[in-house]
């Protein structure tokens, strides 16, 4: 049976404010830093960003948090697994943009030793961020899906590892690596579970929702032990809502770990892919990268440990 994960990540703007602060960020203890303000050493540690449910703020998690990631001094990779290829197109990698797309090396993974994944940012945005050339993406586009499909026949017998044989060569170079995974079932989930080192499971506060994150929080520790489960992200949503609170209740009833860090529910996160970039990068101050920034904070304090 393949593990696969979906998801998909739609956020949103500014609504109303809440400034209770959910993890504590001080400066200099930020990001993980140790007394020196140095950050201690992580490598090639690998998240999968997935859920059995679509439309759960999957791709704009994956987008911001690379972001933050990056603000706090990490070198990220971002991977779109997603034959939509919402992910590059949030970043502006169109098909008409040159470069090597993720289907491309997972027909020839021995190409990964010479492929330099780019700035996630194109060359025409942010230009004065100091952090950007901190953010690389390894882009897709919807031939992804006839790659995935033709996978098992193309590798044979455990091809279900080929996206790992991908990152392979990649993970000293990044101390982080994201994957962005689609809805439902299929080849590219499974591969990116496989993947992974630790599973961050956004989702929306939905009845619906919190039932997909149970079926993939009992999937994946019924069948991948040893992938760490980071926790349910609760995502585009009110913690003054009834719906929110019940939501993180029933999944703290089913011991599902709920991270501390809920993102808001913000109606222009939904307009950030025309401009090229996450809200993270066109809003640094909003709210929604406020939790985001507070998210990157929290794992990277975990992850340092």
């Amino acid at each position: 049976m393949t593990i696969t994960t979906p998801t998909h990540l739609d956020v949103c703007k500014d609504g109303d404010v809440d400034r209770r602060v959910d993890v504590e960020t001080d400066t200099g203890k930020a990001a993980g830093k140790d007394d020196t303000g140095a950050a201690p050493a992580l490598v090639g540690y690998t998240i999968v960003l997935a859920n059995h449910k679509g439309g759960v703020t999957k791709t704009t998690s994956t987008a911001n948090l690379g972001a933050m990631f990056a603000e706090a001094g990490r070198r990220v990779l971002i991977v779109d697994c997603d034959p939509q290829a919402n992910l590059s197109e949030a970043f502006g990698w169109a098909e008409e943009v040159p470069g090597e797309r993720l289907e491309d090396l997972l027909a020839n993974p021995t190409a990964t030793h010479r492929y330099a994944p780019p700035a996630a940012l194109q060359p025409g945005v942010a230009r004065g961020l100091a952090w950007r050339e901190q953010l690389r993406i390894i882009p897709a586009t919807d031939a992804l899906a006839d790659i995935a499909a033709d996978l098992p026949e193309l590798a044979g017998t455990g091809y279900e590892g080929r996206l790992g044989e991908v990152l392979d060569p990649l993970r000293d170079q990044f101390d982080v690596i994201l994957l962005d995974t689609p809805p439902g079932r299929g080849n590219l989930s499974g591969m990116a579970v496989l993947a992974a080192d630790g599973l961050l499971i956004p989702a929306l506060a939905a009845d619906l929702d919190v039932r997909g994150a149970g079926k993939l929080y009992d999937l994946v520790e019924d069948q991948v032990p040893a992938l760490r489960i980071l926790g349910v992200l609760i995502a585009a949503s009110e913690r003054r809502w009834r719906v929110t609170r019940d939501a993180a209740a029933r999944m703290d009833a089913d011991e599902m770990r709920v991270l501390p860090v809920q993102v808001p529910r913000a109606v222009r996160v939904a307009s950030a892919p025309r401009y090229r970039a996450p809200t993270a990068v066109l809003e640094p101050d909003s709210m929604v990268s406020h939790a985001y920034r507070q998210l990157a904070h929290h794992l990277l304090t975990e992850l340092d440990r």
